[in-house]
């Protein structure tokens, strides 16, 4: 018994918090640094990732139809004590997500093309996003391993061991980026083919070193004959949250496509410009995103504790740290927004854009900062249904009609893009906000029938 438990780690929302920053951070330069060193090639290369990246994520939400559940299933059958359980569903998930990852990867590798002609992207970015495609979605398989993985190992709160290979994994991108694409030290100068090279090989020795983790970490050892022994009452439970929350970031993703399908229309240089943006934007998004994750593996545990009045007042806590912490960087970054857009480019009509919605953004991400710490623990919460209902109403009737109408209609171009999205982080944010604290989610279950699940095993 000492040994089946000793996987388990005492945490707060603090300390398992900033690994996930720091991962998050690491995560989001993995895509700046590409912007960067392909912005020293040319725009064309840069909008020609930035399109592959959007079809490239939204793959990545198919891994997380059980990703996103299996952080809030393991961390609930910690917080009952039902350690065995934990491992034998880990070994479920991956399987059936690298299955997954192996089925897209080969979509990308084969059928590319037809991917790219959604964008009707012109034939030097297609050209260059093909190639990107193929090395960064065909290795697809090896993310669709990580994402399942890292959530068990935080949910053990051993979050520090996934900022570690995230940070690993960021820094020989960045080696294999400056030694492929610009031909360091003898090697060859490849371009964005360098960039994807870099890319799958990175992704290779993060998914090694983060499978070695989860054999270090994990209460009891997972055995080889738990990848052939299906969970299906807790796969079933993973995918009540990861396919309603799946959905949901699918929703958003493809809401993200249309509109940059509408910026595209708009020329070279206003969607250049949207790329710049929505790389330096992220870096704003990832104090609420990691208060969000951390604060849902808190939560999570207290749920499966059966503590739901300290869960609901964890959230409320975590949500005014995560305002706090966002207002207070996003204010001076955009006020010298200018400065920060020149990192990228010397076109001046790209920065003087840039700059202008960067300072927007003051506005649109405290709205967003709503959306990334509560929804995240409404689904901790089993609560998930929600938040996708509200994903369809206003990405869909908000954010989409209105950004054509304003970018297009009335000649606003990409500030009028950006008003719509602000708009429909706001509404969201609020419905959720609302939807917490009218404790709705304290009727929901997860795992009612323990006694069923126990004679599974």
């Amino acid at each position: 018994m000492q040994s089946a438990s000793k996987g388990i780690k005492r945490i707060t929302v603090f300390s398992i918090t900033w690994p996930i920053f720091v991962e998050s951070l690491f995560h989001i330069m993995m895509g700046t640094v590409d912007t960067f060193m392909l912005s020293h090639i040319s725009d064309n290369v840069v909008s020609a990732v930035g399109i592959s990246r959007q079809l490239i994520e939204f793959c990545i939400i198919m891994f997380n139809l059980l990703g996103l559940g299996v952080g809030v299933i393991i961390a609930q059958l910690l917080g009952g004590k039902k350690e065995l359980q934990a491992s034998q569903v880990t070994a479920s998930a991956i399987t059936v997500n690298l299955i997954a990852g192996l089925v897209i990867s080969t979509l990308f590798i084969m059928f590319h093309n037809v991917l790219l002609s959604f964008y009707h992207p012109t034939p030097e970015v297609s050209r260059h996003a093909e190639i990107y495609m193929q090395l960064a979605g065909g290795s697809l398989f090896l993310e669709a391993v990580i994402l399942t993985i890292g959530p068990v190992v935080r949910a053990y709160g051993y979050t520090r061991d996934t900022m570690i290979v995230g940070i690993g994994m960021n820094i020989i991108h960045i080696i294999g980026n400056a030694l492929l694409i610009y031909g360091y030290f003898g090697m060859p100068e490849l371009g964005v083919l360098g960039a994807g090279i870099s890319t799958l090989v990175s992704r290779l020795i993060a998914c090694i070193w983060i499978f070695v983790l989860l054999y270090k970490r994990i209460g009891v050892p997972i055995k080889l004959k738990y990848y052939v022994q299906m969970r299906w009452l807790e796969l079933r439970a993973m995918l009540t949250i990861g396919v309603p929350a799946g959905l949901e970031w699918m929703s958003y993703h493809l809401s993200q496509m249309a509109v940059t399908r509408i910026v595209t229309s708009m020329g070279d240089i206003p969607l250049a410009t949207h790329i710049y943006v929505n790389s330096i934007v992220y870096y704003f998004m990832i104090f609420g995103m990691a208060i969000g994750d951390g604060t849902e593996i808190v939560v999570a545990r207290m749920i499966g504790a059966q503590e739901k009045e300290k869960a609901y007042h964890q959230l409320l806590r975590s949500l005014k740290w995560a305002f706090i912490i966002t207002i207070g960087v996003i204010v001076p970054v955009s006020y010298f927004g200018d400065h920060v857009m020149s990192i990228f480019t010397d076109n001046p009509v790209i920065i003087a854009t840039g700059a202008s919605v960067l300072l927007f953004c003051i506005f649109l991400e405290p709205g967003r900062v709503f959306n990334h710490v509560v929804i995240n623990s409404l689904r901790a919460a089993g609560d998930v249904r929600f938040p996708l209902m509200m994903a369809g109403i206003s990405m869909w009737g908000i954010k989409i009609p209105l950004a054509y109408l304003l970018g297009i209609y009335f000649n606003m171009g990409l500030i009028g893009v950006w008003i719509a999205h602000a708009a429909d982080e706001w509404v969201r944010g609020v419905f959720h906000y609302f939807r917490w604290t009218g404790r709705k989610w304290q009727g929901k279950t997860l795992l009612p029938s323990q006694d069923r699940v126990q004679e599974s095993i």
